[in-house]
């Protein structure tokens, strides 16, 4: 029997939150963008073109989470760890 491939989670950054809240697209989302084989990683785009299941957080959620539009490092930082859960949830669920 092959051994199942694990599917490595992409790591959240500060500059993955600071560009959902910079973007200008429509309704934009934070989302997991699945490639061929292992790989994926993290965009944002319009929550309309992308599936909900990838969906990590709306620009609306992340905006009440750090208390506004130009949060503060710290802010951010807490918000990263936290993103990174779920991402890493998120990528083991899509794996079973």
């Amino acid at each position: 029997m092959e051994p199942i491939s694990v599917r490595p989670a992409p790591q959240v950054t500060a500059a993955h939150v600071r560009t959902l809240l910079d973007s200008s697209a429509d309704n934009p989302v934070l989302y997991i963008s699945y490639g061929e084989g292992t790989e994926s990683e993290l965009d944002v785009w319009s929550a309309e073109q992308v599936f909900e299941a990838d969906i990590v957080i709306t620009r609306e959620t992340a905006v009440g989470l750090l208390g506004g539009e130009d949060p503060d490092s710290e802010a951010v930082t807490a918000f990263v760890k936290d993103a990174q859960e779920a991402v890493d949830q998120m990528v083991s669920v899509k794996d079973l």
